[in-house]
């Protein structure tokens, strides 16, 4: 949490400093952000037909889900802006897309809502030049530049709740404790990612932005470690399915398989956001002279 603070912190002075420029420069703008994509998880569960993998190589396209996000951008100068989002979307992980024997073996999945309250510094490669608001071709002055290009780093928390299904219903796994862990449903992140905005006139833009998020948590699918021996759930036995789901028929079949590694621990969970932004530029708006 002490780094979240930080970041923070980080943050707000940077929103002052962009707050400070605006007083100083008459064509400053801020921006609102409206997004709508995709989400998918890199953690864990499934992924690729290969033991060790991770980060982009266990993308499961198949389990991509929804995604929206509203925000907030302040311009610092012609390169540097700082952006304040609050995002939602689905996330979901399922050994049984993978043929890697042993997390096919493993036979656990979830999905979870993530929650995301974050923020980035933006640097833009072009500088976005504002002109006419109409393009009238016998009107002279100068003329608007579509296109910024531009990558971006920071941080922020998310929230996450991660359920399975058993029997037809579904069940949140974090009171279960399936690896006799009770952790967190709240989480730091570090995001970094890149977009590019296309400028329709000096008030209304489009882009595209993907940005992954590396969070300190490796319990966003439920798993982390290793099996802990059943006994420990004192009968529960929707909580002994879900700490080990495996099929009897597999021929890797164990149980109890108390100490045998189910997760990979030094490995945080991850995922990514994909969407279509629409923005709107407000301006402060300047006195015009009295007509009288």
């Amino acid at each position: 949490m002490r780094k979240l603070l930080f970041i923070t912190i980080i943050f707000f002075f940077l929103v002052s400093t962009a707050d400070a420029q605006n007083k100083k420069k008459k064509g400053y703008r801020y921006e609102l952000i409206g997004s709508l994509g995709a989400s998918n998880f890199l953690g864990d569960l499934g992924g690729a037909d290969q033991i060790g993998t991770n980060g982009l190589k266990d993308l499961e396209l198949v389990l991509t889900r929804p995604a929206v996000a509203i925000g907030i951008r302040y311009t610092i100068d012609q390169y540097f802006s700082v952006k304040n989002n609050l995002y939602w979307g689905i996330v979901r992980g399922d050994d049984k897309l993978t043929k890697e024997e042993f997390r096919n073996n493993r036979n656990i999945h979830f999905k979870s809502p993530v929650v995301e309250l974050s923020s980035q510094v933006e640097f833009n490669f072009l500088k976005e030049q504002r002109g006419h608001i109409y393009r009238i071709k016998t009107v002279r002055g100068t003329a608007h530049k579509n296109w910024q290009i531009y990558l971006f780093g920071g941080g922020g928390a998310v929230y996450f709740n991660p359920k399975a299904q058993y029997n037809g219903s579904w069940y949140a796994l974090k009171p279960l404790e399936t690896e006799g862990v009770s952790y967190k449903r709240i989480t730091g992140l570090v995001s970094v990612g890149g977009g590019i905005r296309l400028g329709i006139n000096n008030y209304w833009g489009v882009g595209f932005e993907l940005g992954m998020r590396k969070t300190w948590s490796d319990y966003m699918d439920d798993v982390s470690s290793t099996y802990v021996d059943p006994s420990i759930f004192n009968g529960d036995k929707i909580a002994e399915h879900f700490s080990n789901p495996m099929e009897p028929s597999n021929p890797l079949y164990c149980y109890p398989c108390t100490g045998e590694q189910r997760g990979d621990r030094t490995d945080k969970d991850a995922y990514m956001f994909g969407v279509a932004t629409v923005g709107y530029k407000m301006m402060k708006k300047k006195r015009s002279r009295s007509k009288f």
